[in-house]
């Protein structure tokens, strides 16, 4: 009896194999192999035929987020911030207010420098170049790009608000940083672009 039951359930599960295509055989549960579930990088088939007014949702930072039709990514209601976060509410075409009232919390330390030269070559290098003279890599696709530092820069009297301002919320053809950087990376890069325009 025994040698039957294993029998019985070796071709039962012999059978929900199949080696030929693409198949992955007998399914008993559809609805855990067809997950309705779309992830924030899919295509929302189910959104598709809604029509665009053109105004995007703002996240935390006040920053419009792309979640019109077909977008698999749903941006939390207005209002609410993820936990242990401080949101960003200066508007983006404000340069003025966060240039007045933020100052940079960081002291310009040898371990703040470190970090504040590491996160600049990794996200301002390419565009500012090594040495913040506006020479990156991209300048020949992108041409006037602003020197951060050096004789042609022409932002050595930006507060240190203003760098971080730019930085998270973006300007002209620069994006906002605010999701790749944290913002004690960019405090700790506007000290590095200080010591940039100081040799």
């Amino acid at each position: 009896m025994k040698r039957y039951t294993v029998l019985a359930f070796s071709a039962a599960l012999l059978a929900s194999c199949n080696y030929s295509g693409n198949k992955s055989g007998a399914h008993y549960f559809l609805d855990m192999h067809d997950n309705m579930a779309v992830e924030a990088q899919e295509e929302d088939l189910s959104t598709l035929n809604r029509s665009f007014d053109g105004t995007y949702a703002k996240g935390a930072d006040n920053i419009e987020v792309w979640s019109g039709p077909g977008a698999g990514l749903r941006v939390p209601p207005q209002g609410t911030v993820p936990r242990n976060y401080q949101p960003y509410l200066y508007d983006s075409g404000d340069f003025e207010t966060p240039a007045r009232e933020l100052k940079n919390p960081l002291m310009a330390t040898a371990e703040v420098l470190k970090n504040g030269q590491k996160q600049y070559n990794i996200y301002c290098g390419v565009c500012h170049g090594q040495l913040g003279h506006g020479d990156g890599p991209v300048t020949p696709r992108f041409a006037d790009i602003p020197a951060l530092a050096g004789g042609k820069s022409q932002v050595l009297d930006w507060e240190d608000g203003k760098f971080f301002h730019i930085i998270t919320v973006g300007r002209a053809r620069m994006k906002p940083y605010a999701a790749q950087i944290s913002p004690e990376n960019r405090w700790a890069i506007i000290h590095y672009i200080r010591l940039l325009q100081k040799q």
